[in-house]
């Protein structure tokens, strides 16, 4: 009887350890994939702005950009909004931005609204310059560049 229970318990107890073996690398891969997401939504964020355009109306303030920039994964990312105060007054906000992407190749662009307009994850490496425009045209009324990075 002694040994009948001795083999049993042995048994149960190998059965044990095996299916702990088999669990191991799911929950560690498990582990790793949570920890990796954990690091993406924790890294932190550099806020900059509001950077204002230079314009006549409103103290030269009608137009402006705020955001953030953010290291994950080893590259940089770039958010932000730009803000028009005074909708559907025949004038526009404009911000230009100027950087290095993360192949090294020079960019500068521009972008405009008559309201609220949402940039995000913008890759860059280096040299991240803002400046915000108000007016009829692209580059009037502008304020000056900005180091955000």
């Amino acid at each position: 009887m002694r040994i009948r229970n001795l083999l049993a318990g042995t048994a149960l107890a190998g059965s044990l350890v095996a299916g702990a073996l088999a669990i191991a690398p799911a929950a560690q891969a498990d582990a790793a994939t949570a920890t990796q997401a954990q690091s993406a939504q924790a890294a932190p964020k550099h806020f900059f702005g509001p950077y204002f355009s230079n314009g006549s109306e409103n103290g030269g303030h009608e137009s402006y950009f705020k955001g953030y920039w953010q290291k994950r994964g080893g590259n940089y990312y770039f958010y932000g909004d730009l803000y028009d105060r005074h909708h559907n007054d025949g004038d526009y906000s404009y911000v230009w931005f100027k950087y290095y992407d993360h192949h090294g190749n020079f960019h500068r662009n521009w972008y405009r609204t008559d309201d609220r307009r949402h940039f995000q994850n913008i890759r860059f490496k280096r040299d991240f310059q803002i400046r915000v425009c108000e007016g009829s045209t692209r580059n009037s009324g502008c304020g000056s560049y900005h180091d955000v990075f």
